[in-house]
């Protein structure tokens, strides 16, 4: 299980008295992954993405948050600005985390459906995760083969602060610094 943050850009005791530019340095000493939300308001830049496989120690992973425009119906849109955004991703090769997509509540089953269909086509494969509180589109994310955020079965698991860590493969992503610390010391 691979422990981390939810952003790694913190104004935290971990960091007093170093220069912003050292910080992640010091993260990637303790953590071996981040989720990077800044990744849900845009697509990151070619040179960004590169920048960061760059700085990636050995092992380190970094996992995206899918953009907040994606609607999850299939469209010749979708398709474009999905491909673009998991090209960007793919970029990050062996530092290449999972990607977490959160599915709004109001969406139709089918058309989610056929949106999984189209990530299929897309032709990019990878670790996918997928954040909804509907057991119905939970069921369609399982079948069609990848993750469901903070659920105990799957390809791998995908967990936003989670109580205890279980014994399996995925990644664990923490809001409090804090307690991804805790969860380092308590990790089996």
């Amino acid at each position: 299980m691979r422990i981390g943050t939810l952003g790694y850009k913190r104004d935290a005791p971990l960091y007093e008295g170093l220069p912003y530019a050292r910080r992640f340095a010091r993260y990637a000493a303790l953590f071996d992954t981040v989720e990077l939300p800044s990744t849900r308001n845009r697509v990151p830049s070619w040179r960004t993405v590169s920048r960061w496989r760059a700085r990636a120690p050995e092992g380190f992973r970094y996992s995206f948050l899918a953009p907040k425009h994606l609607r999850y119906t299939p469209s010749g849109t979708e398709r474009r600005a999905l491909r673009r955004f998991l090209r960007r991703h793919r970029t990050l090769g062996a530092a290449r985390g999972a990607v977490r997509f959160q599915l709004p509540e109001d969406l139709d089953p089918e058309a989610f459906a056929a949106w999984l269909q189209l990530l299929a086509e897309v032709g990019i494969p990878g670790e996918y995760a997928f954040e909804t509180p509907r057991a119905d589109l939970a069921e369609r994310v399982l079948e069609a083969g990848h993750a469901v955020v903070n659920h105990p079965e799957g390809p791998f698991l995908y967990l936003i602060d989670p109580p205890r860590l279980p014994e399996a493969r995925g990644y664990a992503y923490f809001s409090r610094l804090e307690d991804a610390l805790h969860a380092l010391k308590a990790k089996p």
